[in-house]
């Protein structure tokens, strides 16, 4: 899945939620998620459907998490310069995954 905002789809989402982006990612709900998928997703010549979107997050799901999936969509409006640039979203991913090898390692016990 490849995600890309401009200032166009973020004033969607924004006129959507009716709140900035900033408070917008916050939102992680799924109804929330498939908006950002259904937006970041569409281009020019592809228009996606909330149940697209919904398939889209189906499939990321077989191969990661929602969490991942939060940090995929942090990370394409980071790039995009929507949200900060100074958010270091691998270093978010390094402690979450040393996280859930401390859980694993304390569940084995």
């Amino acid at each position: 899945m490849i995600l890309k905002f401009n200032a166009q789809k973020i004033d969607e989402i924004e006129k959507i939620k009716k709140k900035p982006i900033e408070e917008c990612v916050g939102d992680t709900s799924i109804s929330n998620i498939a908006l950002f998928v259904e937006k970041g997703a569409e281009t020019e010549k592809t228009v996606i459907t909330r149940n697209m979107a919904m398939d889209m997050i189906d499939e990321y799901l077989k191969e990661d998490d929602k969490d991942g999936l939060i940090l995929y969509i942090m990370e394409a409006l980071v790039d995009a310069g929507f949200l900060s640039r100074e958010l270091d979203i691998k270093a978010v991913r390094e402690s979450k995954s040393k996280e859930m090898k401390q859980i694993m390692k304390e569940l084995k016990k």
